[in-house]
């Protein structure tokens, strides 16, 4: 096969929207299957049934995912948006993660791949290569991205687990396109996190036990996102006000810090940061010298937030939603991937720890859902919040409950008071 110019690859990376573009070859990650099955056996991805030892073997042999592969194109995406104001805190309010506050990343990305994937095989045919195949991944599917992001040089391992890009920090999603073309790789960064361990002590269920390692069952993101069952009673006064994912190891990070500032964002007061007029990567234009023409960052808009999702929404109407109202509000977010007994759930939770009595009564109509997931969180929450009408609600819902967790977790609540 003929080599691909991989600068006119990357160019057309950034003409759909990526905001970098890496390339690095085909070869197993012996070191990536090693560490994730010594995770899977000292049981610090509990909660993941999918991610088993078998899964880390092929996932870590790129030809197993494509045979013949080559060569695979690493993609980011940044999806930094202007933080809200800081909202009235007369009524409880939860926190979302910022990935969510907008569209589904894989319904913007998904297309972006295909496109991309569609225009290089009409690029390689061009110049003589006539079977090309390709594999494309978002998130999904038996790849480990983070691993072949950091081979590839898009940026280095942070010892939260995220992967640190330059000029993006962790803020981007990553993507892939295994391939059985022949192209130039790309040299891994030099950079890392030295001394700095900021994320560590600031992950507020101890999720982060030791550098570049994470228990996913002690994440919030797990609990919030992947646990489809009771959230673990210890873990719930760790939590906050967290109804969708976490943000908080990502968010005290110096690199991302600096990223947001470089990109022009607004704070948390809605103040503008120091802005960047210039910044490589997006909306890339050739001028007549042959050099790139550098333009402002402009956030993708489909990341912008969504009012009906918001970024810190009140937490005491979303116990009224019913089925058709949750997948209505969030058909379009990723946040409908919890279903509304997951993410009634979180909510339930975070008002438990608002210790707001103004959540009493929407946590009496909780105890009555017909989910019993909810009534069992709604009953803490109640607990938690205490006092004579908490007190009330509980032992009247204790009379009629027929479900033996539920019932549990009642009398765990009288308990508290």
């Amino acid at each position: 096969m003929t080599t691909l110019d991989t600068q006119t690859i990357k160019e057309y990376a950034y003409s759909l929207g990526f905001d970098s573009a890496r390339i690095t070859s085909a070869a197993p990650f012996p070191e990536t299957k090693q560490i994730i099955q010594e995770r899977i056996g000292r049981g610090l991805m509990d909660g993941l049934p999918w991610f088993t030892a078998e899964r880390a073997e092929i996932s870590c042999h790129p030809d197993a995912l494509l045979p013949e592969a080559q060569s695979i194109i690493t993609l980011a995406l940044c999806y930094l948006t202007e933080q809200p104001e800081e909202p009235d805190t007369a009524v409880p309010h939860g926190r979302i993660s910022r990935y969510s506050w907008g569209d589904d990343y894989h319904d913007l990305i998904k297309p972006k791949l295909q496109q991309f994937a569609a225009w290089l095989k009409d690029y390689a045919k061009d110049i003589g290569n006539a079977e090309v195949e390709t594999r494309l991944f978002v998130d999904t599917g038996r790849m480990v991205d983070r691993a072949v992001a950091q081979r590839a040089g898009l940026g280095w391992y942070g010892k939260n687990t995220n992967i640190l890009t330059k000029g993006w920090g962790s803020w981007v999603f990553l993507a892939e396109i295994v391939t059985n073309l022949p192209l130039t790789p790309d040299a891994e960064l030099k950079a890392n996190c030295g001394s700095c361990e900021i994320c560590l002590h600031a992950c507020p269920t101890g999720a982060l036990p030791n550098p570049y390692e994470l228990d996913s069952t002690k994440c919030i993101s797990f609990l919030t996102i992947e646990l489809r069952g009771s959230i673990p009673l210890e873990m719930r006064p760790l939590m906050g006000n967290l109804i969708f994912g976490c943000d908080i190891c990502q968010e005290v990070c110096p690199v991302n810090k600096v990223a947001e500032k470089r990109l022009g964002l607004r704070d948390a007061q809605g103040k503008p940061v120091i802005a960047l007029n210039t910044i490589k990567k997006r909306e890339v234009t050739t001028v007549s010298s042959g050099q790139r023409a550098e333009k402002a960052f402009q956030p993708q808009p489909e990341f912008h937030m969504r009012p009906q999702v918001g970024s810190t929404p009140e937490l005491i109407p979303l116990l009224a939603l019913t089925e058709e109202d949750f997948r209505e509000r969030f058909r379009h977010s990723p946040i409908k991937r919890t279903k509304r007994r997951g993410f009634l759930r979180n909510v339930c939770v975070a008002l438990g720890n608002s210790k707001d009595s103004k959540a009493i009564p929407a946590l009496t109509n909780a105890l009555h859902d017909n989910e019993a997931l909810i009534r069992s969180h709604a009953a803490w929450a109640l607990g938690s919040i205490g006092g004579t009408d908490a007190v009330t609600a509980l032992q009247a819902a204790l009379v009629n409950e027929n479900d033996e967790e539920v019932q549990k977790e009642i009398r765990c609540a009288l308990a508290m008071r």
